[in-house]
This record gives C-alpha cells, sequence and structure tokens, in this order.
C-alpha cells in the first residue's frame, strides 16, 4: 500500500506520462511523409549546415519561416547521411528515383533528435510548472501536454512547427517564472527558449507582446496593500528584464542567422511576415512610448492611478476572462444547435479567411471567432475541454485579482492570438494555431486542480484519481486516432466535418498494398500528393505535366486534399498529360482496389484505382 501511494505522486507519474509520450510519439514514427518534409530532408537542413561549413553565410537563410531551430536540432542526422539529396530525385522524365529501402533509417534519423528535444523540453515545463504553482499543476498540464495527439503527431515530422509549441511554452512559462521570482537562472532559460522559438517560426514574434502583456497584469495585479514605490520600482524591474530578454535574444538569431545582417533582403522578407505592422508603429509604438515615460520620468504615477482604478472593477475583469472561456465551449455546442450555419460551408484548409471562391459573404468578426477555434477545439481530447469547462465554471469564483494573473494571462494571450488570426485574414488550422495547445494545456490543468479543491478535506485523495483518470482518458483519445494522430479529431466533431487532411499519412499504407501486387517494380503510380512516392518500389510521379506518349500510369494514389488541387484544372492535365484522375473521384461506379479513411471520416481518404486503359 505504501509503494502504491508513493508511486501516485506527481514525479513518478509523470514518469509514467513521459514513458507513454515515448512510446506513442515512437509508433509509426518512420512510416509516412508529408507534404513539405522533403524540402527539409533533402535541401533546407543541409543546407544550414554546409553554409557554415563552406562559411557562406548568406546561405543561412534557409527558409522565411526560417526553420533554423530544425536545423540546429536534427543537424547529427547529417553525420550518418551527408547527402540526403540523393535519396529521392525527380528524374527528367518527372519519374521520382527513390532508394526505398533506406527511406525509413532516413526519417528515423531525422525525426529521433526532435522527439528527444520535446521530450527534455516536458520535462523542463513540468518542472517548472512544479515551482510556479504546484506538482499536480505540473503533472496535469503534462498530461494534457505530451498525451495531446495533434501535439504527438506534430513531434513526428521534421517541420518547424514540430518545435515551436515546445520551445514557444517554454519561453512563455519561462518568462512567468520571471516575473514571479526574477532570478537568473530563468531569464537564462527565457531568452534560450525564445530564441529558439523565434528561431523556428516568425509566428513566435507574438511572444515580446505576451510578455509584454503578463508583465503589465502583474503589475495590476499585484495585492492592494503593496506601497505605491515598491510596485514601481518592480515595474521598473521588469521593464528592463524585458528589455535584456528581447535584446539577447534577437542578438543571439543574428548570430545564429548572420544571413540577416549580410544580406539586409533577408531581414526585410523576414519583417514582411509580421501582420499589422502599421497598427504596431502607429497604435502601439506611440503608446508604448508614453508609458515608458510615465515609469522612467514620472515614477509610474499615471499607472498606478490605473492600478487603483482597474482593482475596483477586478469582478468585471474576472467576468471577461469567464466569458471568453464560456464562449470555447459555445464554439462546440454550435455545431450542434446549429448545423446548417453557412460558416461551415467554408472549407477549412483555405489559408485567406476571406477567400471569395468559397463563400459569398465575408465572415463577420463573431463568425470568424467561431471559425478560428474551430479547428483547435475539435483537436482537443475530451478530457481537456471537460477541464476548460470546469476551470470557467470553478476557477475564478470569489478571488481577488492578486491570486490570478495568470489566467488572466493566458486567457488574454488566447484571445489576442485570435484576433491576430482574423486581423491577418488568416484561418486557422490546427497546425497553424499550434502555439495555443500548451496554453489551454495548463489552463485545463488550473480547471483539474479547481476540481480537487472544491473538498479540501479530500484534496490530497481527489488529485491522486483525478491524475490517473486523465492519463486513462488521453491514452483513449491516441488510441482512437492511433497511428494518424495529426489528423485527430474528437467525438464531439460530426463524422461528416473535417478539420484536417491526410497531409501524407496514408502513402506508406496504399505502398504497402502495392508494393505486394505482381510485378510491382514495373508498375507506374501517379499519385495526387508527394507521401506514396518515398515507399514504392516502382515507378512514382506527383507531377501534372509530363509525356505522355513514354509515361502511362496504372495506378492513381487519390486523396482529398489531391483533389481540391486537381479538379480545378483537371481539363488542362488530360490534355497535357492524358491524365484521367477526375473520372475517379467522388463517384461510385469504378470502385477502387484499395481505400482508407483516416479517423473513420470519409471525406478524408486515400484511394487506390486501377487506371482504365
Amino acid at each position: 500500500m505504501d509503494t502504491l501511494r508513493r508511486f501516485l505522486q506527481p514525479k513518478p507519474l509523470f514518469t509514467l506520462v513521459l514513458g507513454l509520450y515515448i512510446i506513442f510519439t515512437s509508433l509509426h514514427l518512420t512510416q509516412f511523409v508529408t507534404a513539405d518534409e522533403h524540402y527539409w530532408l533533402y535541401e533546407r537542413v543541409p543546407k544550414y549546415w554546409n553554409a557554415w561549413g563552406d562559411w557562406e553565410l548568406r546561405k543561412t537563410f534557409i527558409n522565411d519561416k526560417p526553420g533554423v531551430s530544425l536545423a540546429i536540432v536534427t543537424g547529427p542526422a547529417l553525420l550518418a547521411l551527408p547527402d540526403t539529396s540523393e535519396h529521392c530525385v525527380e528524374q527528367d522524365n518527372r519519374l521520382y528515383d527513390c532508394q526505398v529501402e533506406d527511406t525509413a533509417s532516413l526519417l528515423l534519423a531525422f525525426r529521433l533528435p526532435i522527439l528527444i528535444a520535446n521530450g527534455l523540453i516536458l520535462i523542463y515545463i513540468f518542472f517548472l510548472l512544479s515551482r510556479l504553482f504546484s506538482p499536480w499543476v505540473g503533472l496535469f498540464a503534462s498530461i494534457f501536454t505530451a498525451l495531446s495527439p495533434v501535439l504527438i503527431g506534430m513531434t513526428q515530422i521534421v517541420n518547424p512547427d514540430a518545435l515551436l509549441w515546445s520551445t514557444s511554452a517554454a519561453a512563455l512559462f519561462s518568462y512567468l517564472a520571471v516575473l514571479k521570482s526574477g532570478r537568473r537562472q530563468d531569464i537564462v532559460m527565457t531568452v534560450l527558449f525564445t530564441t529558439l522559438a523565434l528561431l523556428s517560426k516568425y509566428t513566435a514574434l507574438i511572444l515580446f507582446p505576451a510578455f509584454a502583456l503578463a508583465l503589465c497584469i502583474r503589475f495590476i495585479a499585484s495585492p492592494k496593500d503593496d506601497s505605491a514605490d515598491s510596485v514601481a520600482a518592480s515595474l521598473k524591474t521588469g521593464i528592463l528584464q524585458l528589455a535584456g530578454i528581447a535584446t539577447a535574444s534577437t542578438a543571439f538569431v543574428l548570430a545564429l542567422v548572420p544571413a540577416f545582417l549580410l544580406d539586409r533582403k533577408y531581414l526585410a522578407e523576414y519583417l514582411a511576415t509580421v501582420p499589422d505592422k502599421e497598427v504596431l508603429l502607429f497604435v502601439f509604438a506611440p503608446l508604448a512610448l508614453v508609458l515608458l515615460g510615465d515609469v522612467f520620468l514620472f515614477r509610474s504615477r499615471f499607472l498606478l492611478f490605473c492600478r487603483a482604478a482597474i482593482h475596483r472593477i477586478a469582478p468585471f475583469l474576472r467576468i471577461i476572462a469567464l466569458f471568453v472561456l464560456l464562449l470555447l465551449v459555445a464554439v462546440i455546442a454550435a455545431r450542434y444547435l446549429f448545423p446548417g450555419w453557412s460558416i461551415y460551408t467554408i472549407p477549412f484548409d483555405i489559408k485567406d479567411l476571406t477567400d471569395a471562391r468559397y463563400h459569398s459573404s465575408v465572415p463577420n468578426v463573431f463568425e470568424a471567432f467561431f471559425l478560428e477555434w474551430n479547428a483547435v477545439l475539435f483537436s482537443l481530447p475530451p478530457i481537456l475541454l471537460v477541464s476548460l469547462v470546469l476551470l470557467a465554471l470553478f476557477g475564478l469564483r470569489k478571488k481577488p485579482l492578486s491570486e490570478t494573473p495568470t489566467l488572466l494571462t493566458l486567457t488574454l494571450f488566447a484571445l489576442g492570438f485570435t484576433l491576430i488570426l482574423i486581423h491577418s485574414n488568416i484561418l486557422a488550422t490546427a497546425r497553424y494555431a499550434i502555439m495555443l495547445f500548451p496554453v489551454l494545456a495548463i489552463l485545463g490543468a488550473f480547471g483539474l486542480a479547481e476540481v480537487a479543491r472544491l473538498r479540501e478535506t479530500r484534496e490530497k485523495e481527489w488529485r491522486p484519481a483525478i491524475a490517473i483518470f486523465a492519463i486513462t482518458a488521453s491514452i483513449l483519445s491516441l488510441v482512437a486516432i492511433h497511428p494518424f494522430y495529426a489528423n485527430y479529431a474528437n467525438t464531439l466533431l460530426p463524422k461528416q466535418a473535417l478539420i484536417a487532411d491526410a497531409w501524407g499519412y496514408g502513402g506508406y499504407e496504399a505502398a504497402r498494398y502495392l508494393n505486394v501486387l505482381p510485378d510491382a517494380e514495373g508498375l507506374t503510380v501517379w499519385s495526387d500528393y508527394y507521401g506514396v512516392c518515398e515507399f514504392f518500389v516502382g515507378d512514382c510521379l506527383t507531377a501534372y505535366t509530363f509525356d505522355r506518349n513514354e509515361i502511362r500510369p496504372d495506378y492513381y494514389v487519390l486523396t482529398r486534399r489531391g483533389e481540391a488541387r486537381y479538379m480545378s484544372r483537371f481539363d488542362r492535365w488530360e490534355r497535357l498529360s492524358g491524365l484521367t484522375a477526375h473520372r475517379y473521384y467522388r463517384q461510385t461506379a469504378i470502385l477502387p482496389v484499395w481505400s482508407l479513411e483516416i479517423d473513420d471520416r470519409p471525406g478524408n481518404y486515400v484511394k487506390v484505382f486501377r487506371v482504365e486503359k
């Protein structure tokens, strides 16, 4: 009994969670290739390291994302595979020549370092949150993060998003530790993870306004009994620390991507991705200068006045946070209350929210908010959704403002992220909003912690039971979608609806079927996406134009994503290359010889058709 009690504590249970993370991320790790991965595997990652090796530093700019943290983490793979560009080559006739027998080892070499890196970051986040809040909050947040199907799926992909979610979460939580303790170690870790996040993807630039938001909320939420002088001094120190973090992070980014300094066009290209530059320049910049002037010239008199006023309306602030959390619940409920709502006819995978090709009227702000959260919330396991509801119901009850700065910061960060997406005209998929998943995980952790406190006398007994239940429920979500984790959608999403494409899944399974056909090495397959070619032993191509006299496909491998691209100009492809794939999409007269429905959703299919000559 004592052994069981010792096991049912945060650290042993976290070890279990970490083990489950390793198991699930290892499954199916080398049995798919996504649409964009070959650019990183064969071009961008080698280019970065070759730039340093040849001292051609202008070539350290490998992409506008910029994806350099991915190159750093996966760099060790090049020690064993120095020339990945030869693995899969598109020949002059547009056929791919792939060394199929080496595909699994190549993918393992690049993906395993990402798995390890994110595992180490999960350990860091657990101990950081345990110190910031409590070991149980750290455990609950780790369960929702380490066992999230979407985050496990992203960890398996050689793409900047695979590191963006982990490094940005570690940076944000480290900065919260800076505000709470001011320890030098926390400042160093904030700089480290902010640098890695910025090197992952330009989306991480939102961390700087997030840090400023956290600093302001910490200042506003400081206890009313604290003297004005001490609060003002704390704010001044916080501003100087934030300036130091921003300066150091920027310096490390420039040091690791010297192309930014050597050729200004790369820096301009990176900064061009920053949304709402005019708003930042003409609205927030003057506002920031006014507030900084008040802090450093007038001893924060204006800000202290604002702080006192906000404390008088503190209950209203909690109502705002409660409203935001309940609004997220409404996004899911609306699917059932208003199934005919026109916004649900807008395809989930268009990039521009106002793309007129897909809907007749531009969504208003309210409709846009529902659309932006649609993919995110339906990608969360049910246990996390329940925890968010519990937080909304119990987390902000009768608490003074001084006890809720983290809840307010993370809630407003999620809201601000959504508003930026809307203003930037970007329709979020789960991948575009990947930074929100760890934030929602810790909010869900607070929700479970609040449930344990409902009966203070039984809190110690409740917490282990709640943790075991959360782990079990998370495992069930992973098993339900196995092995296509990045395509996870919870059971609340109607089966006919989609929030993700196959995105490379199913190619290995389709190739496995084709490889056992008679004379498989002599067959020619045309696929409308890249995910099958690196596993097929015969001739494979994805090009829309090729010599129809030299190449005549025996089989088509077709997907929903490919359908959208191909059908836009199918008559041109048939005229130029003899492609007749349009005859096989969405029809019942010709049956596929093999098919796969991702997550048992008929709309998200991978099908193999024998081509009728």
